[in-house]
Parts: structure tokens; sequence; C-alpha cells
């Protein structure tokens, strides 16, 4: 049994004497804390809902971030009838559907509900909201409060539900690049049900030197860890990120996670996959080829992200 399946183990079963004190980060009361690990199904989508589920769990990961959006697995409109589907596979491969990531933008759109009602009879627990953009004809407070009407509305259809639903944190021109700005559009609402889906890849993208201080803003209001690797590419028109494997990019997860074990952020982990997973000459591979190297860069990411986990005592 490798490192993380051991201390993984033991601490399902509530073993302690193993462990010496700076082995595992603990609870006021003494007892280890198990993170989950989920993952973006995005670049997947050429997979089916078993062999989805399939690759994930061969990956090591614990549960599945579904896209249930337009050109997602599950599109919006089908939501009733295929999402059950998916967590049934899920399910029959020892996997779950902890997460969705969603078109959902307020209460007002007829999907919104149907959405929310359908992942809570399926046992989904938490969501990501679609993007706002700025409408630069108003002010920036103006839009701020805009983008809380919408939010404090979501968030009292999701206690009807007993869901949570996430917005990220994502470099560029919309709402929510910086967390600051998301951090004064949740500061008055319930953080039990509306949040932030923390973005390390992104913060550090947005504000290079100065992240730590709006992790530390945006701490009490994050309830998910998306990670993810990137570098900046030059070219001559502009300057853009480019993602890439776990280790080869400008993130210093070290740094990130003993920030958050300052922060005691013991949130779920997200592992995102976001660069190309076949080149050019690979697109026209059998499936089977396909689910192989699919399954071989899935994991070494999930194997990066657990050896940085263990490094820093996080189980």
């Amino acid at each position: 049994m490798d490192r993380w399946n051991f201390i993984k183990t033991a601490t399902i079963l509530g073993a302690s004497s193993p462990f010496t004190p700076d082995m595992l980060r603990s609870t006021s009361s003494g007892n280890p804390i198990r993170t989950e690990i989920y993952s973006f199904s995005k670049l997947f989508q050429f997979l089916d809902y078993h062999d989805l589920a399939s690759l994930f769990k061969e990956s090591g990961i614990d549960g599945i971030d579904l896209t249930v959006r337009n050109g997602g697995h599950v599109l919006p409109e089908n939501v009733e009838r295929d999402l059950p589907r998916a967590v049934k596979a899920a399910q029959e491969h020892g996997i779950t559907i902890p997460s969705i990531v969603t078109d959902i933008a307020d209460v007002n759109d007829p999907l919104t509900e149907r959405v929310l009602k359908t992942a809570a009879n399926n046992g989904i627990k938490y969501y990501r909201l679609a993007y706002y953009s700025y409408d630069h004809k108003q002010s920036v407070p103006t839009n701020l409060e805009m983008f809380k009407s919408r939010m404090e509305k979501l968030s009292e259809m999701n206690s009807k539900y007993h869901l949570h639903g996430g917005y990220q944190n994502h470099f560029g021109q919309r709402f929510g690049a910086s967390p600051w700005e998301i951090w004064t559009v949740l500061k008055d609402l319930d953080k039990k049900h509306i949040g932030c889906f923390y973005d390390i890849h992104h913060g550090l993208a947005e504000s290079l030197e100065s992240w730590g201080n709006a992790l530390r803003l945006i701490s009490p209001y994050i309830t998910m860890r998306y990670i993810k690797d990137f570098y900046f590419v030059s070219t001559e028109k502009n300057i853009r990120l480019r993602t890439c494997p776990l280790g080869e990019g400008m993130v210093d997860f070290n740094a990130y996670f003993r920030l958050c074990n300052e922060l005691e952020l013991n949130t779920p982990i997200n592992l995102h996959v976001e660069y190309p997973l076949f080149n050019d000459d690979e697109k026209n591979m059998s499936k089977k080829d396909k689910y192989k190297k699919a399954l071989a860069i899935m994991k070494r990411d999930t194997d990066k992200l657990k050896s940085a986990m263990i490094e820093n005592n996080i189980v």
C-alpha cells in the first residue's frame, strides 16, 4: 500500500497511534482531517458516464465534478433524465458525483430550479455558478450590487434544496478576476449556501505577489479549492496563460498549501486537468487508446497533487 492510501485508510478508521504530530493536521478535537479530491470532467467529455467514472476511479479521485451545462456531459434541458444516469454510473464504479459545473446565473432562468432540484435529489452537494460580466455602462459599485442581488436570491434557493453554490475567481475582465471583488459581494450573504471556489492558478495569474493577501481575505468563504498549474506565454499581441501539468508551471503548491494550513482551510480539493490530452496525431486514436492516454495523464497529476498534500501534512 502506498503512503497516500496508508494514511488515508488509517484516517478513515480513526487510527492515530502511527502518526507523529507533524504528519497530520488535526481538528480542535484531535481528529485527523480527511480532504476529499474531486476532478473536473471538462476535458473528458469524449467518455460516456461509465468510462468517465472508471477513469476517475482508476486515477485515485474521490469524486467527479460533472459538467451540467451547454455542451457538457449533461445538458441542462435533459437534467432530470441524464443526471441520475451519470450518478448511477459513478456509483457502480465506486465513485461519487458531489459537485456539478453549471450555467446558473440567477433564479429567473427556468432551468435554474430544475437543475438544482434534480441535483439535490441525486445527492449533489455543490455547484459552480456561471460567470458574471460587467455592464460598463454602469459603475463598478452598481454592478457589484446587481451581482450581490443575484447571488442572494440563489442563496435562498440553495437553502431550499440544501445546496451550496460557488463562484470561481478567474483571470480576465469578468467579475471575480480578483477575489477582492467576490469578497465584496459575499461578505453579507449566508456562506452556508453561497461562497467561493478558489482557484490558485487564476489567483496567482491575477496578482503575482499579493495572491496571499487575497486568499486571506476570501478564506472564510472558500468552500472548494481548484488546483491546476500554468505559465505565461508572450506573443506579438499579448501575454496569455497556458495551463500545464502540475509542477511544470508557476504555482508554488508548497507555499499555497502552507497558507491553507495556516488559515485552516479544510475544504475539498478539485483537480483541473485543462491542458490538451491529445496532440494532432492522436486525435484519431481508438477509444481504448484515448482512454489509456487520458488515464496516464490524469494519474500523473493526481499523484503529483497527493505528493504535495502529503508533503504539507494534508490528508
